[in-house]
């Protein structure tokens, strides 16, 4: 009776064991080429002026998260972007990437950015700085979670 019972404890686990380990790591390349696609679209609606294709590659739920303010939640980073398309045209936007990694339904692009922003009036505006992307795998593709981004002074 003794060894029916190991028996069928020795099953039980080899059959649980199995169903209790995470599913297969999806293939990091094709996802990193997934966000470099996101990516460029994002990149290419802000060229461009388009915000409907700009807040398409923002998750529901993003919030973008700058220093020195209250991070912004999702109806406010929209109101930004249609107020920031509006304001201005961005004529060249480089981003160097330096990190990226992918963590299951996450991805993580941290870079530099250098960018020109043309106002309605007045003289451009250069800027550079440092971001980092949190972009999340939702249903239809990679979206941009949450967003940072650091200025760096004029040299």
């Amino acid at each position: 009776m003794r060894s029916l019972v190991q028996a069928c404890l020795v099953i039980a686990v080899a059959l649980v064991v199995p169903a209790c380990r995470r599913p297969p790591v999806a293939d990091a390349a094709a996802d990193r080429a997934a966000v470099d696609a996101a990516l460029e679209q994002y990149r290419q609606a802000w060229l461009h002026g388009d915000s409907t294709l700009a807040l398409g590659r923002l998750s529901g739920d993003v919030k973008f998260l700058f220093p020195g303010t209250p991070d912004l939640d999702s109806a406010a980073v929209h109101a930004l972007v249609i107020d920031e398309m509006a304001k201005y045209r961005i004529p060249s936007l480089i981003l160097k990437r330096t990190d990226f990694f992918v963590a299951g339904d996450h991805a993580v692009d941290v870079g530099t950015y250098e960018e020109t922003q043309l106002p309605k009036t007045g003289a451009p505006i250069h800027g550079t700085g440092r971001y980092m992307t949190v972009w999340r795998r939702e249903p239809g593709g990679w979206r941009i979670w949450r967003f940072m981004i650091n200025e760096l002074p004029s040299s």
